[in-house]
């Protein structure tokens, strides 16, 4: 019989490699998982979502939390600007909207 754990001299040497040390290998199995996944969704998808979904509700539940965002960026693309300023940008755009639609209403209902 083999001995199945060599020596941590001999384990890891350029000429013992193993098929999870071969270059691509894990690329090549996710494509290749992804794309027969992506096929079957394509042909049962649907159905699939609505029966797993009515049949155990867990984990369906347990699928659309999987696929929310782990982490939520909140960006505050306003904090540099002043109060000042914001008021006449609202005031700007408000003056905007009165114009248009007035322009858009028939001078009968004026």
């Amino acid at each position: 019989m083999a001995n199945r754990n060599p020596s941590l001299a001999t384990r890891f040497s350029a000429d013992r490699y193993g098929r999870a040390k071969q270059k691509g290998a894990r690329d090549r199995l996710s494509a290749a998982f992804l794309m027969a996944l992506a096929d079957d969704f394509e042909a049962h998808g649907k159905d699939a979502v609505v029966k797993i979904r009515e049949m155990d509700p867990a984990a369906y539940l347990r699928v659309v939390a999987s696929l929310a965002p782990k982490e939520l960026e909140i960006s505050r693309p306003l904090d540099g600007i002043s109060d000042e300023m914001l008021d006449w940008v609202i005031a700007a755009v408000a003056a905007e909207l009165d114009r248009e639609v007035a322009s858009a209403v028939p001078a009968t209902l004026n």
